[in-house]
């Protein structure tokens, strides 16, 4: 039923308005054509204007229609993501624009909220070398090196302008970039939810006048390590709307924002023939039901429409908004894990999600199993999000522990030393926390020198 729109719905989204014409000159510059591949296996690194970046948790996603994601995350947001068509072992341009949707991305964690993008019409280029695309062992080995470029924002996120009123682009260079047998999964979902749902319903009202949409498409990228549901609408007339919804949010009221990464809750309005996309300033949707099982999401919603660089003078009102549209539930999807142990994917078939009180700390325990495997992760249910030390075993109560039993009966369980896990999304009011980890599993009595990595680690869970 669904459609994974990695490129269209990853790439293109970054920017929740259209590419626009600016001052700003053109780059210049050619990358080595056979960059040395200086990537452990299962890493990511590169240098960022000549820092070192490796990445504490890699990503990857092939669809059916060979479109490559690569995603290698640090703690706090920082992120480099390469996407690509028609993947395999070759050399890809990365500079995104017109027909060519392969690009390289750069999430700097600042207060900027766009990525740096190696798009055409700001400046940006790159390449990327695929040396291996294992589809039976499911791996990806390559090199890649791009420069991005982005708008430049001040302290309270707003654009910098010159004095011509154009925005001020910053760059950033890529270098020497590698990965090395990164696991990726493959999509098989195949078709698109498209117009083709005569169940899915968008209705609202534009400065007073309706809104019918004569196409709703609904898609579900992954932006970095985020899962979001997009919804867009087409009038026969040719306006277009589309609101941006973190899969994470669950039921309730929540404001939109001007400008988004990708990641964020938004609206978006454009009236065809050539204009501009206005955004939410400011914007609100209750969400009635969102369930990520069945694949329901029914909302209203109500923004106004202003020009996110605040250069045109364009304003609407949306108002009495309204959808009801579906997509591809999966059982479980509500809580999510999985991580990699010793480079092999650990999916969790059996996921139990429980709280309990430690010394008068209330904690949070999510137990999963694969096969014979057991992992188990447990933290303070005061946590906020960021990114903190694991420890070996729970004492006081406001410890956070891993551990990694490989078969369930017959081996010894290993403890985290040391470890990390990052909080991304903790939304109390909705019970919905989300974070990524990594963690080496060691014996505690230090008599077995096996250890285990546990590298990758991702999660979802709705508390009970």
């Amino acid at each position: 039923m669904k459609k994974m729109y990695f490129l269209k719905g990853m790439l293109l989204a970054f920017l929740a308005f259209q590419f626009f014409s600016c001052e700003n000159e053109p780059l210049t510059g050619e990358f080595i054509q056979e960059e040395q591949n200086n990537a452990d296996e299962g890493q990511f690194r590169a240098q960022i204007e000549g820092q070192e970046f490796i990445a504490n948790s890699v990503s990857a996603i092939l669809t059916t229609d060979n479109e490559l994601v690569i995603t290698g995350s640090k703690p706090g947001g920082e992120n480099i993501s390469l996407a690509v068509t028609q993947a395999a072992v070759g050399s890809f341009n990365l500079s995104l624009g017109g027909a060519n949707l392969n690009a390289g991305t750069y999430f700097d964690s600042s207060n900027n909220p766009l990525p740096y993008i190696s798009a055409d019409v700001l400046g940006g280029y790159g390449l990327m070398n695929i040396t291996s695309l294992d589809v039976s062992a499911q791996t990806v080995t390559g090199t890649f090196s791009f420069v991005g470029s982005r708008i430049k924002v001040d302290g309270d996120g707003n654009p910098i302008l010159d004095g011509n009123g154009d925005p001020i682009m910053e760059d950033i260079a890529i270098t020497n970039g590698a990965f090395n047998a990164i696991p990726f999964i493959i999509d098989d979902t195949g078709g698109g939810t498209g117009g083709g749902n005569p169940e899915n319903e968008f209705f609202a009202k534009i400065d007073g006048v309706d809104f019918v949409a004569d196409s709703i498409y609904v898609s579900e990228p992954m932006v970095g390590d985020v899962h979001m549901i997009k919804v867009e609408a087409r009038s026969n007339t040719g306006e277009f709307m589309r609101i941006d919804v973190p899969r994470s949010l669950g039921v309730g009221t929540f404001d939109m924002v001007r400008i988004s990464d990708g990641t964020k809750l938004i609206g978006l309005y454009n009236a065809g023939g050539g204009d501009e996309n206005l955004t939410s300033d400011p914007g609100i949707i209750t969400i009635t039901e969102f369930d990520l099982e069945l694949g329901v999401l029914k909302a209203t919603f109500a923004f106004t429409g202003t020009d996110p660089l605040n250069q045109l003078p364009d304003v609407v009102e949306v108002t009495e908004g309204s959808f009801t549209v579906y997509f591809e539930g999966v059982p479980g999807a509500n809580n999510v894990f999985r991580a990699n142990v010793d480079g092999a994917a650990y999916n969790a078939e059996d996921l139990v999600i429980t709280t309990d009180v430690f010394n008068q700390y209330p904690t949070i325990t999510i137990t999963t199993t694969v096969g014979d495997q057991r992992m188990i992760l447990t933290f303070p249910a005061t946590l906020t999000e960021g990114t903190f030390e694991m420890s070996t075993e729970v004492v006081i109560g406001d410890e956070i522990v891993g551990t990694y039993t490989p078969e369930v009966g017959t081996s010894i369980t290993y403890v985290s030393n040391p470890g990390t896990i990052t909080i991304t999304n903790y939304d109390i009011a909705n019970g919905i926390i989300e974070g990524t980890f990594n963690f080496s599993a060691v014996d505690a009595t230090g008599q077995d020198p096996t250890v285990y990595q546990i590298t990758g680690g991702e999660f979802l869970a709705v508390l009970p």
